[in-house]
């Protein structure tokens, strides 16, 4: 009998303990449930990191682009001048509603925060070198009235290298310096500053702005190769491939159109190199702009192999790179947003068998542009814009989206 008391009483307190963890258990979901609402409702995610995707082998309907997020904004104006690590861009943000003034910062995707290398009346893009994580610019110099060259070490103090200086910017040799075309000599001149510090020269006169033909004035653009071993500057009259080690200068060929019998040599908007080094992507165009014609090609620089992809009416007019060197992101506008805003669509290209497909990656009523893949290719940055009722947001923004490669 007593026994059996016993047993009761044990069968009691453990019911009573179990109800106990059970009520626990709901009060803990119910708080749980209550804080994710509330923190659905102050705050967006971030975008999430893919750490392993599987680039290799992959097709092109594997590939998939999340929803973009806002990380930055800005009422002035933002361009994206390339990533410089996988959580890092480098931008340039304007600093004045009127003028030129432009500052260079650093921003980092998973802390949302910024921080300022440069500002002033900096012209053209900045060149970016990998191996001494420093960036080079032109800068207007108003009291002095001339353009300097400046070298600039993210951890380090800014260095003014020569002045009467123009565009192309081309780094010396190994990213330990660089140089620019000299106004006064027309020839490309700067810096090493690797032990020991020295002066460098390479003859450019022939290629020297300004353009004669097209009119495109003292503008050059420059696309460094992952090395950093090679590099090319691209205007409106050449495409040279440059070795800045040897001192070598090579102008390569883009092809011609024949339209009604008169041939128009192209020529590149964009040019990117693979993460592998061994291609080129080339947006390139013909004759004067504006103009709305444009190929996507594809350069092999050593072999002189040139391939044109063909792509829908629109494209394309940006480009970035998958890291596998396998797949194109391309750009393009396919029509208007009233009252006239450039609808964009964006492709997915397999450069080896030259097949495609439309991403969803844009939202719609979405203006966006200047696309850039991370290294690791876990995210995808671009410009982007809201428009409502056939008017701008006010802000310019920074937008990520999440990339995946699924089965």
């Amino acid at each position: 009998m007593g026994r059996t008391k016993i047993s009761s009483l044990i069968l009691g307190v453990a019911l009573l303990l179990i109800l106990g963890a059970l009520m626990l258990t709901l009060g803990t979901q119910n708080d749980l449930i209550g804080l994710a609402a509330e923190a659905t409702a102050t705050a967006l995610p971030s975008p999430a990191h893919t750490p392993a995707l599987t680039w290799e082998n992959a097709s092109l309907d594997q590939i998939h682009f999340g929803e973009p997020k806002v990380v930055l904004t800005d009422t002035m104006g933002l361009r994206i001048v390339e990533w410089i690590s996988n959580d890092e861009i480098l931008i340039l943000r304007d600093t004045s509603p009127i003028g030129k003034r432009v500052a260079i910062e650093v921003f980092n995707v998973e802390s949302r925060s910024g921080r300022r290398v440069a500002e002033g009346n900096i012209w053209g893009k900045p060149v970016w070198s990998l191996q001494k994580r420093a960036v080079t610019y032109l800068l207007y110099d108003e009291s002095r009235k001339t353009i300097s060259l400046v070298w600039h070490p993210l951890d380090g103090q800014p260095v003014r290298i020569f002045d009467n200086a123009v565009q192309p910017i081309v780094l010396s040799p190994a990213g330990e310096g660089a140089m620019a075309c000299s106004r006064t000599t027309g020839n490309l001149r700067g810096k090493v500053y690797a032990p020991p510090e020295r002066e460098i020269r390479i003859g450019f006169a022939r290629f020297a702005p300004p353009a004669r033909t097209l009119g495109c004035g003292w503008k050059y653009d420059t696309a460094v190769s992952p090395d950093g071993k090679w590099q090319v500057v691209y205007n409106c009259e050449h495409f040279l491939l440059v070795n800045s080690e040897a001192g070598v200068i090579k102008e390569l060929d883009l092809g011609t159109e024949v339209i009604e019998g008169r041939a128009f040599p192209r020529w590149a908007l964009d040019a990117q190199w693979s993460p592998n080094g061994q291609m080129l992507a080339v947006v390139a165009t013909m004759d004067r702009l504006p103009n709305q014609i444009r190929f996507l090609l594809l350069l092999d620089p050593w072999k002189n192999g040139l391939r044109a992809v063909s792509l829908p009416y629109g494209f394309p007019t940006e480009l970035s790179w998958a890291p596998n060197s396998q797949f194109l992101l391309v750009h393009g506008e396919v029509g208007t947003i009233p009252p006239g805003f450039g609808l964009p669509r964006a492709l997915l290209v397999n450069v080896r068998s030259s097949e495609y497909r439309e991403v969803k990656l844009y939202p719609q009523g979405m203006l966006a542009g200047n696309i850039a893949w991370s290294p690791d290719g876990s995210l995808l940055a671009f410009l982007c814009r809201h428009v409502e009722e056939g008017h701008l947001g006010k802000d310019i923004a920074i937008c990520l989206s999440s990339v995946e490669v699924g089965k």
